[in-house]
């Protein structure tokens, strides 16, 4: 049975393998020099494979490295329509990045309404969704935030929610809060203070 790859050793691969040289070896200062110059290479290849780990980390991605990752995931930097506010179609790297994670949910997706609940808290904390299944292949979304005016573009869009094919959605960013019982925080709260759906 295959137990996986050696664990990386815990000191610096060219000192770790010097020290494994024996006592009679020690003194051959060429072959020391010749050792020490092929196991830089492993070591700066194993040093890029690091970096190169935690720079296409979705959450710790920057610039070029999320683009390339966009690539992967199959979604663009640059929107296809104008935002509102005079806001650049050409998203910005926090911005970009839930975009990345919503279509990677997209992509995942089953098609079911917890699923979709669960997609939802996971890239808004906090925030809420509402459906309301017409039952004639149309779905009546409420959503409530804290969004940023692009935020509120790429859902109103549709690049946030992942629908499936041939269902019409329409979406309404909801009055904050929205009414709902046993509730009371800056999403949804109770009567008086809870704007109710329309």
């Amino acid at each position: 049975m295959y137990a996986g790859p050696p664990p990386i050793p815990s000191v610096a691969p060219i000192q770790y393998y010097l020290n494994l040289v024996t006592s009679e070896y020690r003194i051959a200062t060429k072959m020391l020099t010749w050792l020490q110059v092929n196991l830089q290479l492993y070591e700066d290849m194993l040093n890029c494979l690091v970096e190169m780990v935690a720079a296409l980390d979705i959450d710790q991605a920057q610039g070029e490295c999320l683009d390339q990752l966009g690539l992967i995931i199959g979604a663009n930097r640059t929107v296809g329509f104008q935002p509102s506010n005079s806001v650049s179609p050409t998203l910005d790297d926090t911005t970009y990045r839930l975009l990345l994670k919503a279509t990677i949910a997209k992509n995942h997706w089953h098609g079911t309404l917890p699923e979709l609940l669960v997609i939802w808290a996971n890239l808004f904390p906090g925030g809420t969704i509402v459906f309301d299944d017409l039952q004639t292949m149309a779905v009546d979304i409420e959503v409530a935030g804290a969004f940023t005016s692009i935020i509120q573009d790429l859902i109103l869009q549709g690049y946030i929610n992942p629908r499936p094919e041939g269902v019409l959605y329409t979406i309404t960013l909801a009055e904050l809060p929205m009414f709902g019982p046993d509730r009371d925080d800056a999403y949804v709260a109770g009567a008086d203070l809870g704007h109710v759906i329309a």
